[in-house]
């Protein structure tokens, strides 16, 4: 991946994939924030970033964040990141390499034809000069950048410049653009594909099976389990990353899971999955197999029986034809072509003769020639028997002893093996009075291994036996390798809508396990929850209480014309939650925003019942990521993901505002968090969907949001019972006039002392009380002790002689006095 930003805040991104062969070129995005660097990382997943000498600092800082620390010499940084996010090298690159120009010389000469057929057109496109520059025998650069014009944005010139160091020295490496908002666009900084670290640090690490994860604490991870193939998983993660804004496709993902979750079917299930687990992923086959791989054909004779058992196993479950999918794999799976593929590949490899020898071989009875070959070899110890059998007989008495064997080694040939003299390092026989001298090949394992003329003899005779077997079984394979690409983009497509099939399996297993329900999806600009429940908390507490969320945002264009809104419903579109500490209020708005996000990944949600509204964004203000490594403080991170919700909201986004303001002055903290409520509820038509919670209770007191009809108030009700380490919270309408900071101090262990004191002067600040005269009352106790300490006679008496000496009176009474006094203070 190739990114850049400029002072301005406008960004560039391109990544290239080369197991696909696809640049993708990012819209140009202007006004970016390091959280939109995140998300473009873990949508890109990239496992090298270029980055230009020149980038600025926050780009740099942003990239650099997880780094175990840069490398002088190679000017290179490894990332560390866990969960899907692998690590990635960042490599500042000089930056002449990402001049505008070179990359669209570079991008022109493409070959347009064999791009794929994009949904984004651009039907004008001219170079920078505004003039076609004619190229002899050629269509001209005019041309040339017209029809790059229809898949690209010539427009995204720092995707474009940035573009080139992507291709390959081929130029038919297809091209599209991509951007963000084509999909619900969500922060990166979530638990939606985060998982959590596990608390043992022995147990993180960068390794496939643990990946420094614990117990997959994230929604990515209580469905990434239950898929089986490779393309699967990969089109999970795409779902998840993807959140869809088509209604069409979130209600056939529904209707999909719906049909798969049936429990007549469980036993149809489970063969599934079972056969699932068998199927390997035909595209990065297919991409070995064109590269020379052999092993491949193994997997892909596996592939077709288990596809042909899969289909049969779709076409057995009744109702399957009114399911969209399982059409599209029937008509995608040619049982002829599979079978065939399947039947050429079983007739040429001999897969038991290929586990033992840990190569792909070819069944006997294929070729004739290999089939003598192997049967000369496989004859090869007899032959060396006799071999030995005669060389003796033509050596010295004395030397036939130290003569142990003849042998065949590959690339070496025949020779023969004499036993070592360890004084003087060489054989105790080395071909003495023979008419040619023997040729000292190697030593080992007490032997010497020599070359004699016998030796040369068979060689010339009967060659390299094994290699010959080698090189003719490379060729029958590669022959049979261009027998199967023959087929690969059916076999490619097969394996997609397989991948598919997994990926909604995983949806629905997980969606059973959990008990979720299949939400209502709508175009109306709305969010009705009814007994609505965090699908991560409710897994790590004994009980969980459900509720409720009304929410409806401005009025906005319908996505499709063919569909009417409906805004009439009597719902805010600004929802402001006030209550105690510990109660629940920033569960509330992350479990919302959850149920939203899932229900249009088309899964089914944790809720008694919901309507959701196409949702196109959620933004948050919800956690601030502090580290030392980050030039920034609390407050400013927040500020800035405030300012990015502003900037990017639009009627259906969905904003989650939490505690704006704590990390400065509290009248500062006020006046902003009112003025950011103010400012999303006058937008009018344009209002978005927010959930706030604050503890700013002066903003309510002060009546500072009067007026707002779109607005509304709720808390959380608890039971409060001071000498109760549990309590239940329910969302009610209404706000709520405290905090109990004091009540929540004492469960987290702060002394009763401590927790009284606070409680005696929150209640002096209630009754507006000068907190100053009312802290210097000093109580009749104190007062006492006082007056006699002011009329303690302090007067030195001469020193008595040592024998003499009584305690000194002085020192214990003033010890005394201090010690009364310290109590006196401790209980103030």
């Amino acid at each position: 991946m190739a990114i850049d930003m400029q002072h301005n805040g406008d960004l560039g991104c391109a990544y290239y994939v080369a197991v696909d062969e696809v640049l993708h070129l990012l819209e140009d995005v202007a006004m970016a924030s390091t959280d939109l660097i995140e998300t473009l990382l873990l949508h890109s997943h990239p496992t090298t970033i270029l980055l230009s000498a020149r980038a600025p600092e926050i780009l740099v800082q942003a990239l650099e964040r997880n780094s175990e620390g840069p490398d002088a010499a190679l000017g290179l940084w490894y990332c560390s990141k866990h969960s899907i996010r692998n690590a990635y090298i960042l490599r500042s690159m000089n930056s002449a390499d990402f001049h505008y120009e070179s990359a669209r010389e570079k991008l022109s000469k493409l070959d347009i034809d064999q791009l794929n057929q994009q949904s984004m057109h651009y039907a004008t496109v001219v170079d920078d000069d505004n003039h076609a520059i004619g190229e002899p025998g050629g269509e001209s650069h005019q041309g040339h950048m017209l029809r790059l014009g229809a898949t690209i944005n010539a427009e995204s010139k720092l995707a474009r410049r940035r573009s080139t160091q992507y291709l390959p020295d081929h130029t038919d490496a297809m091209i599209e653009m991509f951007s963000l908002f084509n999909s619900m666009f969500i922060n990166a900084d979530t638990i939606i594909m985060q998982p959590e670290f596990h608390p043992n640090s022995h147990q993180r690490g960068s390794g496939t099976s643990n990946a420094g994860s614990k117990e997959s604490l994230s929604i990515y991870g209580l469905f990434h389990r239950h898929a089986r193939t490779k393309q699967g998983r990969a089109k999970l993660r795409q779902i998840f990353l993807r959140p869809s804004l088509d209604v069409d496709l979130i209600r056939s993902r529904q209707h999909a899971i719906a049909f798969l979750s049936q429990p007549s079917y469980a036993e149809s299930i489970g063969a599934l999955s079972k056969a699932l687990g068998k199927i390997g992923n035909m595209k990065s086959c297919m991409g070995l197999l064109r590269k020379g791989g052999r092993k491949v054909s193994v997997y892909n004779n596996r592939f077709a029986a288990y596809t042909l058992q899969i289909r049969d196993l779709i076409q057995g479950m009744p109702g399957a034809a009114e399911l969209g999918l399982a059409s599209k794999i029937t008509a995608t799976i040619d049982p002829v072509q599979v079978r065939h593929v399947g039947d050429i590949i079983t007739q040429t490899i001999d897969f038991e003769q290929s586990e033992e020898r840990g190569r792909t071989a070819v069944r006997h009875g294929v070729d004739v020639e290999l089939d003598e070959l192997k049967r000369s070899y496989d004859g090869m110890e007899h032959f060396l028997t006799r071999v030995l059998a005669s060389l003796r007989q033509q050596l010295p008495e004395w030397a036939r002893t130290y003569i142990q064997n003849c042998s065949f080694l590959p690339q070496l040939g025949f020779l023969t093996v004499v036993t070592l003299e360890p004084k003087t390092g060489k054989g105790c026989y080395d071909g003495e009075g023979s008419e040619e001298p023997w040729e000292c090949i190697f030593a080992a394992d007490g032997c010497v291994y020599y070359k004699n003329m016998q030796m040369r003899e068979m060689d010339a005779q009967f060659g390299d036996a094994y290699c010959m077997i080698i090189d003719r079984e490379i060729e029958i394979i590669h022959s049979l390798s261009v027998s199967v690409l023959e087929h690969e983009a059916s076999l490619v497509a097969i394996s997609e809508v397989l991948g598919e099939l997994d990926s909604m399996l995983a949806l629905a297993l997980g969606s059973c396990q959990q008990n979720w329900i299949r939400p209502q999806i709508t175009l109306d600009n709305v969010i009705e929850i009814q007994g609505g429940r965090h699908p991560l908390q409710e897994l790590v507490v004994p009980s969980f209480i459900a509720n409720d969320c009304y929410l409806a945002g401005g009025i906005d264009q319908p996505l499709s014309s063919s569909v009417e809104q409906h805004n009439e419903k009597d719902h805010p579109s600004t929802l402001v939650l006030t209550g105690p500490n510990h109660s629940g209020k920033s569960v509330y708005l992350k479990q919302v925003a959850l149920i939203v996000y899932l229900a249009q990944i088309g899964c089914y949600v944790p809720a008694e019942n919901a309507i959701i509204g196409i949702t196109d964004r959620i933004l948050t203000r919800v956690a601030t990521r502090e580290s030392v490594g980050r030039n920034e403080s609390a407050f400013s991170i927040d500020l800035r993901q405030v300012a990015f919700s502003i900037n990017f909201a639009t009627p259906r986004s969905l904003i989650l505002v939490d505690e704006f303001g704590k990390g400065t002055d509290s009248l500062d903290g006020i006046g902003l968090m009112t003025a950011l409520l103010d400012h999303f509820t006058s937008l009018g038509e344009q209002r978005p969907k927010v959930l706030a919670a604050t503890h700013f209770h002066e903003i309510f007191d002060s009546d500072f949001l009067h007026g707002h009809s779109n607005l509304a108030l709720a808390h959380m009700d608890i039971h409060l019972d001071l000498h109760a380490d549990i309590s239940e919270e329910q969302l009610v309408p209404g706000r709520s006039t405290s905090s109990f900071g004091s009540r929540c101090a004492a469960l987290n262990g702060i002394s009763d002392a401590i927790v009284a004191r606070a409680e005696e002067l929150v209640l002096l600040q209630a009754r507006d009380e000068d907190l100053e005269v009312a802290c210097s009352i000093l109580t009749e106790e104190e007062s006492h002790k006082l007056e006699m300490a002011e009329h303690l006679d302090l007067t030195p008496r001469p020193r008595e002689s040592t024998s003499a000496r009584q305690p000194d009176l002085y020192r214990n009474m003033l010890r005394q006095i201090f010690n009364d006094n310290t109590v006196g203070l401790s209980d103030a």
